[in-house]
C-alpha cells in the first residue's frame, strides 16, 4: 500500500497528523492479514472486503466471535469499526487521487506559468462568461480577483490559475477540488503578482469590498468547509486554535462563532504571523470586523465589552446602525420578510453598550439609518427612548399594499397597531364574554388568507362567512384548536410515549408465528404536528413538492454490484424494480395478499421444509404484498450506498417472458445518481442482505432524504409555504412550564427556523432535532377572571404580544323588548369595577344573542347572577349592589328578607342583621328602560 501518499492525503483532507498516522497503522494491520491492499481492493468489491470486518450491536450482545482474520485487543466492535473506517478511507484515497499532481509537482507547475497562459485563461472566461467559467471546474463565488492594468475586466484569481495550467505544454486544467488539495492559494497569488497582475479582494464590479457583509460571510463559508472537509487548508491550517476573540455570523448556521484571525487572514491573504487577532490596534482582526459592523464575542457567544482605552473602536450611533443593518435588516431581506422588529435592549446587548438607549433609539429612528437600510415605513412603541422601545421596519417596496390593518386593532398600551399585526405569538385576554374565542377565528383567517379577505369578513353580519372559511381551513389542517386544562402535559402537547405493536419499526416481516407484544413509541402531539406541517408546506404554485412523510420506504437491490450491472441498469432505465426470489410462481392472485398464503404455497409447491425466514417467502411478501402503490423505494448500492429513489406507481405483475427476475413493479424514479450517495446520510442502519424489505420508519431522516432527492434544504419552511395557526384556548389554565418545556425558547420570533438566532433542540423522546418554523402563528386566549395575567408575565410576556379585549356595550342594541342593553351592561360593569376590579366585568357576548325580553331575563337569571355570585364568593349583598338592589331600596332582581334570631340566641350575639337573599320570579328592568 502507498503509506506515505495515504498519510499526506489524509492530512490534506483535514485530519491531524496523529489521526492520519492512526488510520495508516490500521490499514497496515489489515494488509498483514489480507495481503497487498492495492491488489485486494482492485480485485474485490469494497463492500465485500468491509463485510469481513462487520460486527453489529446485535453480534456484540450475542457474544459472537471475531469474524475477521485480524486479532483485536480491547473492545471487539470498536476495534473492527476502526479497521473498517481505515479501509473506507484507503479505498477513497485510491479512487479519488486519479492523476492529480502532488504538492511538489503543483509548485513546479505554478512556477512555470507565464503571462501567455494567464491571458489565455482570461480569454476563456471572456468567451464563456463568468458563471460558466467558474461552474465548469466547480469553483464557488470568488473572494479574490486578479486584473491587468491594461484591461477593464477583473477575473477570479483561483479559477484563472487553475485554467491557465491547462495551457502549459502537456498541461491539464485543475478542478476546484484538485486545486485546494494540491497547492497553496498564497503561492498562486504571489505568482500572479510576480507576472505583473494586481490582486484585489473586491466585487466583480471593481468596488473595494474586502470587509463587506457578503465577503465576511463568504470567508465564514470557506471556514465552515475547512472545518468539515479540510478545504481551504492552505488558507486556514496555519492559524491553529482560537483563543480569545470570535466573531458572530449574521446568517443561520449550526455554529455561529468564528475565530477572528483566520477570517481576516482569508480576506486579506495574510499569514497567521503577520497580524493579531484582537482589537488593540486598528489593523488587528477583531478591530477590522468590529468596524465592519460585526459583533465580537467570547467562546460562549457573549458580546465582549469594548475596552475604554481602545478609542479607535467604533461606538455610539454609527456602530448601532451598522450592527442593526447586518444582524436584523439584511437577514430579514434574505429571508424575504416584509418587516423586521428591533428592540432597543437587544441591540444594546449586541453592541455592548447597555445604557445607550437614547443613542440607539435616535440612531434607528433617524434619516441616516433610513437611507442606509432602505425601509419604507417605521413604527415605534412608547416610551421612547427606553430599553423596551421597539422599532418595526416595513421592508416592502413603496408601491406594494401595506401589510397591516392598523384600524382592525385596539393596540396594547405602549404598542403600535403595526407591532401587533406583525406578531407571531398573540394572546387575547380579558373578562369572560368579550368575544376572545370568536376573535381568534378572525385572527386565524387573517393570518392564513390575508388582510383583504379578513377585512371583508369582519362584522357580525359576516359571521357565518367567517366561520365557513375558518372551518374550511381547519379541514385543510392549517388551523388547529386546543384547549388547555389543569392536567395538560408536555406529552400531549409536544411529544410523548404511547404503546405500539412496533409494526412501523420492523425491517421486513417477522417469521410466521413470532411473538406479539408492544413497545413504547414516540408519538407527536398537536404542537409538533402542526409545526411540521407548517415547516414542510410548499403547496403554492411553482413550489418544489415535498416528500410524503407518511409513506413507507423500502430498500430494493436490483442485482449484485459489478456482476449484474446490466440488470441494475435495466431497472433504472425502464422505470421498474424486479426480483428473482419467488421462483416461477405467478403471485398475482389476490389471495397472496396474505403472508400465510404465500408461506403455504411455497411449502406445498417448492420446499416443504421452508421456514418463515426463507428468502423466497420473506422477499415475495415484501415485494408483492407489503409494498403498496405510493410507497417509496431506494435502490441500494452495497450495504452503505444508494443510487436511486422512486415511488411505486404500479401493482405487482409476473412477466413470464422475462430473461431474468420475472417479479416486477413499475416505479417513477424521482432521483438517480450512478455515483450514488452514502446511506448514512438519511438512515443509520447498514442495509440488510434481503433483496427487498421495509426500512424502520422511525429511523428515517426525512430532511436528509429530501435534501438528497431534490437538493432542497428542509430544515426551514419553503419560501412559498403558507401560514399556519395554532389556537390555544384558556392558555392560562395549564402549567405553562410543564406543557411547553423547552419550547418556551423556540417560540420567540427570532429563535424560529431561518431567523438570525434560529435554534433547533433535540426532543427528549424521539431524540430528533426540532425547531419552530416562522410561518406558524400561535394565538392564545386568557380569561382574566380565572387567573391574574401577572402570573404569566415571566413565562410568556417576552414571547407573546398581549391584546386586551374588554366589554363593548356599543355592539348591543339600545332596545330589546324595551330594555337598553347598552345601559344595562355599562351600569353592571361600572359597579363591578367599583366593588371588585376591571378584570371581572361581564362581557357583551352574554347579550349579543338576545332578541326579546324573555331572552334577556334568561341570561340574567341563569348566567349573569350565578357568575356574580361566584365573583363575590356568595356575598349576596355585593351581588345586590351590582344589580341595584338593597335591603332598604328597590327590589328589581333580588329580594331580601330579614332573619330573626333563633330562640335562645340574642340578636346582639351577631354583628349586623342577617338577610336571606332570593332571586325574584319576575325581574324589573325599569332602571334600564329604552
Amino acid at each position: 500500500m502507498k503509506q506515505d501518499e495515504f498519510r499526506k492525503w489524509l492530512v490534506a483532507q483535514g485530519q491531524t497528523e496523529a489521526a492520519a498516522s492512526s488510520r495508516v497503522s490500521s490499514a497496515m494491520r489489515v494488509e498483514q492479514y489480507l495481503g497487498d491492499l492495492d491488489l485486494v481492493l482492485a480485485q474485490e468489491d469494497r463492500d465485500s472486503v468491509l463485510n469481513r470486518f462487520a460486527y453489529t450491536a446485535e453480534d456484540e450482545r450475542a457474544g459472537r466471535p471475531n469474524p475477521s482474520p485480524v486479532q483485536i485487543d480491547g473492545v471487539l466492535r470498536t476495534g473492527l469499526a476502526s479497521l473498517q473506517q481505515a479501509l473506507k478511507l484507503y479505498h477513497s484515497f485510491l479512487t479519488e487521487q486519479s492523476n492529480v499532481p502532488d504538492r511538489a509537482e503543483h509548485h513546479a507547475l505554478v512556477d512555470s506559468l507565464t503571462r501567455k497562459e494567464i491571458d489565455a485563461a482570461m480569454r476563456e472566461c471572456d468567451q464563456l462568461g463568468l458563471k460558466p467559467f467558474l461552474a465548469r471546474s466547480g469553483f464557488a463565488s470568488p473572494q479574490v480577483w486578479v486584473y491587468d492594468d491594461g484591461k477593464e475586466e477583473s477575473y477570479p484569481a483561483k479559477a484563472t490559475v487553475a485554467a491557465a495550467l491547462g495551457h502549459l505544454p502537456d498541461g491539464r486544467a485543475l478542478a476546484a477540488k484538485e486545486f485546494f488539495n494540491g497547492f497553496g492559494e498564497a503561492q498562486s497569488y504571489a505568482k500572479l503578482e510576480a507576472l505583473g497582475y494586481r490582486i484585489l479582494r473586491k466585487g466583480a464590479g471593481g468596488e473595494d469590498g474586502s470587509f463587506s457583509r457578503d465577503r465576511i460571510e463568504g470567508a465564514m463559508d470557506a471556514y465552515d468547509q475547512f472545518r468539515t472537509s479540510g478545504a481551504h487548508a492552505d488558507a486556514f491550517s496555519s492559524f491553529g486554535e482560537p483563543k480569545d476573540f470570535w466573531v458572530r455570523s449574521t446568517r443561520p448556521r449550526q455554529d455561529k462563532r468564528f475565530p477572528t484571525k483566520p477570517i481576516v487572514g482569508y480576506l486579506l491573504g495574510k499569514t497567521a504571523s503577520s497580524f493579531n487577532g484582537g482589537w488593540s490596534q486598528p489593523g488587528d482582526a477583531a478591530a477590522r470586523l468590529h468596524a465592519a459592523g460585526y459583533v465580537i464575542v467570547d467562546q460562549h457567544d457573549t458580546p465582549l465589552p469594548i475596552p475604554d482605552q481602545h478609542t479607535h473602536l467604533m461606538r455610539g450611533a454609527e456602530r448601532a446602525r451598522l450592527v442593526a443593518l447586518n444582524y436584523y435588516i439584511a437577514p430579514a431581506r434574505e429571508a424575504d420578510m416584509t418587516s423586521v422588529t428591533i428592540r432597543a435592549s437587544d441591540l444594546a446587548r449586541d453592541i455592548s453598550e447597555q445604557n445607550a438607549f437614547p443613542t440607539i433609539c435616535s440612531a434607528l429612528g433617524g434619516k441616516k439609518f433610513k437611507d442606509l437600510a432602505g425601509y419604507t415605513a417605521l413604527q415605534s412603541t412608547t416610551p421612547n427612548p427606553s430599553s423596551t422601545t421597539t422599532f418595526t421596519f416595513n421592508l416592502e417596496a413603496e408601491d406594494q399594499e401595506g401589510t397591516a390593518m392598523a384600524d382592525s386593532y385596539a393596540p396594547v398600551q405602549g404598542q403600535s397597531a403595526q407591532a401587533i399585526a406583525a406578531t407571531t405569538n398573540l394572546i387575547l385576554y380579558g373578562p369572560p364574554g368579550t368575544g376572545k374565542t370568536y376573535q381568534t377565528a378572525w385572527e386565524a383567517v387573517r393570518l392564513c388568507l390575508g388582510e383583504v379577505v379578513a377585512a371583508n369578513l369582519s362584522g357580525e353580519e359576516n359571521r357565518d362567512r367567517l366561520m365557513a372559511e375558518y372551518h374550511s381551513l381547519m379541514k385543510e389542517e392549517r388551523i388547529e384548536f386546543v384547549t388547555f386544562h389543569q392536567s395538560m402535559s408536555y406529552e400531549e402537547f409536544v411529544e410523548g410515549l404511547q404503546p405500539s405493536t412496533g409494526e412501523d419499526a420492523r425491517e421486513g416481516p417477522e417469521e410466521l408465528g413470532a411473538a406479539v407484544g408492544f413497545r413504547l413509541k414516540p408519538t407527536d402531539g398537536v404542537f409538533k404536528k402542526i409545526s411540521e406541517r407548517a415547516r414542510l408546506d410548499s403547496s403554492q404554485a411553482g413550489a418544489v413538492s415535498r416528500l410524503d412523510r407518511t409513506a413507507r420506504v423500502f430498500k430494493v437491490a436490483l442485482g449484485r454490484r459489478q456482476v449484474e450491472e446490466d440488470r441494475i441498469r435495466f431497472g433504472l432505465e425502464n422505470g421498474l424494480i424486479h426480483v428473482g426470489w419467488g421462483g416461477d410462481i405467478d403471485w398475482s392472485d389476490e389471495r397472496f395478499d396474505d403472508f400465510d398464503q404465500i408461506y403455504n404455497e411455497w411449502r406445498s409447491r417448492k420446499d416443504a421444509d421452508a421456514t418463515g425466514h426463507d428468502g423466497n417467502i420473506v422477499v415475495t411478501y415484501s415485494f408483492r404484498s407489503d409494498m403498496q402503490i405510493g410507497d417509496y423505494v431506494v435502490v441500494s448500492d452495497g450495504r452503505d450506498r444508494i443510487q436511486a429513489f422512486g415511488r411505486i406507481t404500479g401493482d405487482y405483475y409476473f412477466d413470464g417472458r422475462a430473461e431474468f427476475h420475472p417479479h416486477r413493479r413499475i416505479v417513477d424514479w424521482i432521483w438517480r445518481d450512478d455515483a450514488g450517495t452514502d446511506r448514512s446520510r438519511f438512515y443509520p442502519n447498514a442495509f440488510r442482505r434481503h433483496s427487498v424489505y421495509k426500512l424502520n420508519q422511525s429511523l428515517i431522516d426525512w430532511d436528509a432524504l429530501e435534501e438528497i432527492v431534490s437538493g432542497k434544504r428542509a430544515a426551514v419552511a419553503d419560501t412559498t409555504a403558507r401560514d399556519y395557526v395554532l389556537i390555544i384556548d384558556e392558555i392560562n389554565r395549564a402549567n405553562i412550564s410543564k406543557v411547553f418545556g423547552e419550547l418556551i425558547t423556540l417560540l420567540e420570533p427570532d429563535k424560529r427556523l431561518g431567523r438570525r438566532d434560529g435554534i433547533q433542540l433535540t426532543l427528549p423522546y424521539s431524540k430528533k432535532r426540532f425547531g419552530v418554523p416562522q410561518n406558524l402563528h400561535i394565538i392564545g386566549t386568557m380569561n382574566t377572571a380565572d387567573r391574574s395575567i401577572a402570573l404569566l408575565d415571566t413565562a410568556l410576556r417576552r414571547r407573546f404580544t398581549f391584546k386586551e379585549l374588554m366589554p363593548n356595550p356599543s355592539v348591543l342594541s339600545p332596545n330589546v323588548g324595551g330594555i337598553n342593553l347598552q345601559k344595562l351592561l355599562t351600569t353592571i360593569n361600572d359597579r363591578i369595577e367599583y366593588l371588585f376590579d376591571r378584570e371581572h366585568q361581564i362581557g357583551h357576548a352574554y347579550f349579543t344573542g338576545c332578541a326579546s325580553l324573555a331572552a334577556v331575563e334568561d341570561v340574567m337569571r341563569h348566567k349573569v347572577i350565578p357568575l356574580l355570585s361566584e365573583y363575590f364568593y356568595e356575598d349576596w349583598s355585593k351581588v345586590a349592589a351590582v344589580l341595584g338592589d338593597g335591603p332598604q331600596g328597590p327590589s328589581r332582581f333580588l329580594e331580601a328578607r330579614r332573619l330573626a334570631a333563633p330562640p335562645g340566641i340574642a340578636a346582639d350575639d351577631f354583628s349586623g342583621e342577617r338577610l336571606r337573599w332570593r332571586v325574584k320570579d319576575q325581574f324589573d328592568f325599569s332602571e334600564f328602560a329604552a
